[in-house]
């Protein structure tokens, strides 16, 4: 999916971050389904509208706007209009228990195509009605639930057809993994083919002010990907957002965000905090005051992308915090 980045120049150091990572908006929406998960937070399903008509296997698929599942291993969500996302705990290497959050959005025409033979698959599914009555603290799985009109939701009746879902919607994300890693791309009327930022970041996460590292790929082709991982009083959270821009508005974005760059001179010391860049197939850093001006230039660019991408870098050297 593309993000709504506008086309304007991106420029400017003026930024309205303060705002939530992903993780808060995606467990909302995905636990808003009532799918147990390992002891994730649950919230009670949307209820059905009163007076809807009784939906029927004929007229599912190409109603449903999102399908939602649930095993013992994650909670997972694809729209049809959005993306694909995933909640899981997990193990970091070097830092133990963890909440991961993954958005993975794949360009809008396979994401189309996915949803077309999903919509074959729930031609022959039973459904049931969400009710008020239904017990929403039963957390077996696999489960599955699908968000259909205006908000309605129903579940899937049989385990069997639930674990069809379930490997439906995992094999996707399987998919959308294996190419989500940005690799340079056309080079722009500067010669830039990729740009790449690494460095400490912080960010408000559930109210609370968090810090960790933030590593963010874009290429001139439009794809992207961020990574943010960080400590909260909970514990560890690892947090990924991937997707597409067009490619010129992608090629129009490197341009102006590596307008500062400077290569780092010789024997300059390498730092944690840099911005790199490629052109002609080789990766070159910057010095420690162009990465802060690039850093400055990219911000905008985090906004528009959101989610995972939108931790603020902190310039080399900056201790900086909320």
């Amino acid at each position: 999916m593309e993000a709504n980045i506008g086309h304007g120049p991106v420029a400017g150091p003026s930024r309205t971050r303060r705002s939530t990572l992903l993780g808060v908006s995606l467990l909302g929406v995905v636990v808003s389904a009532s799918l147990g998960c390992g002891g994730a937070p649950r919230a009670k399903a949307p209820q059905p509208a009163v007076g809807t008509a009784e939906l029927t296997a004929a007229d599912l698929g190409r109603r449903v706007q999102k399908v939602l599942v649930a095993d013992k291993e994650a909670i997972a969500m694809v729209g049809r209009d959005g993306c694909h996302a995933t909640v899981r705990q997990g193990n970091m290497q070097n830092i133990g228990p963890s909440d991961e959050l993954r958005v993975r959005c794949p360009r809008k025409e396979r994401l189309t195509q996915w949803f077309k033979g999903l919509d074959r698959v729930l031609s022959t599914i039973e459904v049931a009605e969400v009710g008020d009555d239904d017990d929403d603290t039963d957390d077996a799985t696999p489960a599955a639930q699908l968000v259909v009109g205006k908000g309605k939701v129903v579940r899937v009746v049989k385990s069997a057809d639930a674990a069809r879902l379930v490997a439906e919607v995992r094999a996707f994300g399987a998919e959308l993994e294996s190419g989500e890693i940005p690799r340079p791309g056309p080079a722009t009327s500067s010669g830039w083919q990729m740009l790449r930022v690494t460095g400490a970041a912080h960010v408000m996460l559930g109210g609370e002010p968090t810090r960790g590292v933030l590593d963010a790929r874009m290429s001139t082709n439009g794809q992207y990907l961020c990574e943010f991982v960080g400590a909260t009083d909970e514990g560890s959270v690892r947090a990924t957002k991937s997707g597409w821009i067009t490619d010129s508005l992608a090629a129009r974005a490197l341009d102006e965000v590596l307008t500062p760059f400077q290569v780092q001179a010789t024997g300059e010391s390498p730092s944690a905090t840099f911005a790199a860049a490629t052109a002609g197939g080789a990766e070159k850093r910057a010095n420690q005051a162009s990465t802060a001006a690039v850093f400055e230039r990219f911000a905008p660019l985090q906004d528009a992308l959101g989610d995972a991408c939108i931790p603020e870098l902190e310039p080399p050297g900056a201790n900086a915090g909320l």
